[in-house]
């Protein structure tokens, strides 16, 4: 188990369900993307491109909700409530959210 699978079970409570999720550029996000970040600083893009790159995704579900999580090397992470993308999502395998389609790739116990 590495660090990430460490502080990702330390979240999580008991009946939790954890997923490791693989992102990558959703393309039907593409084109809004462009516009959306047409004001953002190169650096800026590519700074977002660069965390999603190093970064390890999780999913906690549970019967409230789904919380994705975003944590680095340094074990430092961001939460994100994304039960409204989990359930507007066609697939039953992924979803997509700011600009990333998030794939479920394990559950871990």
């Amino acid at each position: 188990m590495n660090r990430q699978e460490e502080k990702i079970y330390s979240l999580a409570e008991e009946g939790d369900v954890v997923i490791v999720l693989e992102p990558k550029k959703d393309q039907s996000f593409a084109r809004l993307a462009i516009s959306s970040f047409m004001n953002l600083p190169f650096t800026s893009k590519n700074a977002l491109a660069d965390r999603v790159r190093r970064n390890s995704y999780y999913l906690i579900r549970n019967e409230d909700k789904n919380t994705l999580y975003s944590i680095d090397d340094y074990l430092k992470y961001d939460a994100y409530d994304v039960s409204e993308e989990v359930k507007k999502s066609e697939d039953e395998d992924a979803f997509v959210f700011m600009g990333y389609k998030f794939t479920y790739t394990e559950v871990i116990e």
